[in-house]
């Protein structure tokens, strides 16, 4: 038991691990941080919706620490996988160019915590419109990196009818 608290412990600090822990939080984190802050909104529950936007922008702001994390091991990634080192180099792009996505949610989760009145009210709009098409597309990126690393997800695909 002890010796694999050790492995683990020896693991966090791999950044391939380490961003293997952090990139599902785009996705579920802001899932749960929605579903908590639509609950705190709808209950008028502040303490809950504070948290529930503290969460939102942590989540949000994971992105940051991940990317680098990916920078990190993206050339080691290519040499295992040359075949697909393209759609790896690819992919890596596709989420530096997107990653403002996630600040912009953040930033309106920072303007609802802080904001009051008409500002407050505003972002609080923006939050729960904007978490829900993040975490649409976060769901877009997980599943076009899902494409690259798991290529029978593909050949399984549901064709889409014109």
């Amino acid at each position: 038991m002890f010796n694999n608290l050790q492995i683990l412990i020896g693991r966090l600090f791999d950044p391939e691990f380490t961003h293997l822990l952090l990139q599902p939080l785009a996705l579920y984190g802001l899932l749960t941080g929605l579903i908590f802050f639509a609950v705190g909104h709808y209950m008028g529950q502040p303490k809950c919706r504070m948290v529930a936007l503290i969460f939102i922008a942590a989540c949000s702001l994971s992105v940051v620490p991940d990317l680098a994390l990916c920078k990190k091991t993206i050339g080691q990634e290519k040499l295992n996988r040359a075949g697909d080192s393209k759609l790896i180099q690819e992919q890596f792009q596709r989420r530096m160019d997107t990653k403002w996505v996630y600040y912009g949610l953040a930033i309106c989760a920072a303007a609802a915590l802080l904001g009051g009145g008409r500002l407050g009210s505003i972002a609080n709009i923006a939050v729960l419109v904007g978490a829900f098409a993040v975490i649409l597309f976060s769901a877009w990126l997980e599943m076009k990196e899902a494409e690259i690393y798991h290529p029978t997800i593909v050949k399984h695909a549901i064709p889409v009818r014109q």
